[in-house]
């Protein structure tokens, strides 16, 4: 009897920790797994205070990490990625304990081309992603990231409430976004936009480049997740052009996002708005310059 009593609260507890599990909405994944995953990948270790990475230790795949010691002598590099991603504000190079990121891209080296030449852009085919996690000295930012980025959103006109459960949550312990962009659809927006078209137009008459072709043969995916929970932040972006998100697909599954930001929807109006923010800022410096008549 008492064998079937212990049989019983063991099940209970199990069934309980696993209701509690499927709450997490987001990874939690600290700096040395997400190195040990690295390792597994066969990705080569890059050393943060040597050399940039060249081409070709990309196309391999590269991962890096920095512990606090590291942190504390060489603070540019953190503070430089915050400002970059918008999270200075609310993250400080003091506030973290460690970091790590990953970087795996092929077509890198055929993509120098289409600087000089646009056309071969629709030849062009670019894999890759980019994985960066940072654990932090205590649990109390989820909801100062995710505000951090709903002020983003909002520089577009577009209101946290706008998007779906898929692709927004904010809690105090954790919080996600979710946004993928669909080239081929955005292509379509870009040349639904009259004002870039008439930019387009007005640069390809002047270097005999049809552009509206050039947008039209594209196709692909690009997606980014941000997750936070507790401590810990993971953020995954990357895609592909003219072939299949292979890298992304590999390091989502690989380091466990909550969900791979491929598989969401695109939302059409909020990249419609970023197009549309997008357009009207850069006419208006045109406009201000001189540099065109519309």
């Amino acid at each position: 009897m008492k064998k079937v009593k212990a049989m019983a609260l063991v099940l209970a507890v199990a069934m309980i920790s696993g209701v509690f599990a499927a709450c997490s909405k987001t990874t939690m994944i600290g700096t040395d797994k997400f190195t040990s995953i690295c390792e597994k990948l066969k990705l080569e270790e890059f050393e943060l205070d040597g050399d940039s990475p060249d081409m070709d230790d990309l196309e391999d795949g590269i991962y890096a990490v920095a512990d606090e010691d590291f942190l504390e002598d060489n603070p540019d590099q953190l503070e430089d990625f915050l400002a970059e991603i918008k999270l200075d504000d609310v993250i400080d190079v003091d506030d973290v304990e460690s970091f790590a990121f990953a970087a795996k891209c092929t077509g890198l080296e055929d993509a120098k081309d289409v600087v000089s030449d646009p056309e071969d852009i629709a030849d062009l085919e670019v894999d890759g992603a980019v994985a960066f996690q940072m654990t932090l000295k205590d649990a109390g930012y989820a909801e100062d990231v995710m505000e951090a980025i709903e002020d983003l959103l909002d520089q577009v006109d577009v209101s946290s409430t706008d998007l779906t459960n898929k692709e927004f949550y904010s809690s105090k312990k954790e919080g996600y976004f979710r946004f993928h962009v669909d080239i081929a659809k955005l292509a379509k927006i870009i040349l639904d936009n009259d004002d870039i078209t008439d930019l387009l137009d007005l640069y390809g008459d002047a270097k005999d480049i049809d552009f509206e072709e050039i947008l039209e043969s594209l196709k692909g995916d690009v997606a980014v997740t941000v997750e936070v929970n507790g401590k810990n932040v993971f953020i995954l972006f990357g895609g592909a052009l003219n072939s299949k998100p292979t890298t992304l697909n590999s390091f989502a599954k690989s380091f466990g996002a909550s969900s791979n930001p491929i598989s969401v929807p695109m939302n059409e109006k909020l990249v419609e708005k970023m197009i549309e923010d997008a357009a009207d800022t850069y006419v208006s410096k045109l406009k201000n310059s001189g540099s065109f008549n519309f």
